[in-house]
């Protein structure tokens, strides 16, 4: 029987030189602003699919004892990053984070696992708008890419 091929990543690219979200964030939350960021990143390199779902209490609550911080900060973090687009505003709308250019840097690890890297989970954008929430995030890699 074939073992299923990874859909997490034990590494990532970590940038030397950082752009405009680093320098807001650690600007405006400090040192707290930069390891939420990067400890955010590890969180969604070992997620399935690199997708977060918030919108399950554990999954939040989990997010907050990784990033020690409270409920407000770790929101008001988010919501800085979906208004800067380093994580998606319009899946962070209905509170799934989804950050395509970490599947960006990522890519070779697929490329070596001969498989395409997921992609953005529309489809929870279709079963939230039609029926209030969905769970299901397996199906993410057969979501249309952006």
């Amino acid at each position: 029987m074939a073992r299923p091929i990874k859909e997490t990543v034990d590494y990532f690219p970590h940038q030397c030189i950082h752009r405009k979200t680093m320098f807001i964030i650690e600007e405006k939350y400090g040192n707290n602003g930069y390891a939420f960021w990067f400890k955010l990143l590890e969180m969604l390199g070992a997620s399935p699919s690199h997708v977060i779902d918030c919108r399950n209490n554990g999954q939040m609550e989990f997010l907050q004892a990784k990033t020690h911080l409270d409920e407000v900060t770790t929101n008001s973090l988010l919501n800085l990053l979906a208004k800067l687009q380093a994580i998606d505003p319009e899946l962070w709308g209905i509170k799934v984070i989804w950050c395509q250019n970490f599947v960006d840097g990522i890519a070779d690890v697929y490329k070596n696992r001969k498989k395409e890297p997921p992609t953005k989970p529309t489809h929870l954008l279709v079963n939230s708008s039609s029926n209030g929430t969905s769970n299901d995030i397996s199906s993410s890699r057969n979501a249309d890419k952006r």
